[in-house]
């Protein structure tokens, strides 16, 4: 058994997987190895989820700058933002000229509306929204997408707060 095994917790292996994660998107552990000046060993014990080992925090911020936009990107920091009960959602480019609040509100509205219609369908049989619905409707997506508006409508109108 790895050195701590027995001590592990979920959150514990939940940073153990994100770390692998992003070790491989980033281009692996050699690559790894080599811009974080480590050895293979220790890069591999930080993604093994038998083992207490972990990337220190000062490192998160370099290794996950390689693996930007890859798949799940920032992996450890999406991890560990979960943990707390949190989302993560990229802060967009900010554009405050008016043409654009009328086809920020525009799209929004359009969003909401087409979750709505969905959810709505998914609960004409039976009142509940199950899995199959989620699926079908594809409301994840959906939902993802009325939430990435609705940030960049919140970056929007803190821009404009803070005068910029």
């Amino acid at each position: 058994m790895a050195r701590g095994a027995d001590d592990l917790k979920p959150t514990d292996i939940a940073i153990s997987e994100a770390t692998g994660d992003a070790v491989h998107a980033a281009g692996k552990q050699v690559y790894v190895s080599h811009m974080l000046g480590r050895g293979q060993p220790t890069i591999n014990g930080w993604g093994n989820v038998e083992a207490a080992e972990f990337i220190p925090l000062r490192l998160v911020p370099e290794l996950e700058k390689m693996a930007t936009g890859q798949p799940g990107w920032p992996h450890i920091t999406r991890a560990l933002a979960r943990m707390q009960g949190f989302e993560l959602f990229r802060l967009p480019e900010i554009e405050t000229d008016a043409g654009n609040w009328l086809t920020q509100i525009g799209a929004m509205s359009s969003e909401a509306a087409e979750i709505t219609a969905k959810i709505c369908a998914a609960l004409a049989d039976d009142q509940k929204v199950c899995a199959r619905d989620v699926r079908q409707h594809a409301l994840i997506d959906d939902a993802e997408q009325l939430v990435a508006l609705a940030v960049q409508l919140l970056a929007q109108l803190r821009a404009v707060e803070e005068g910029a």
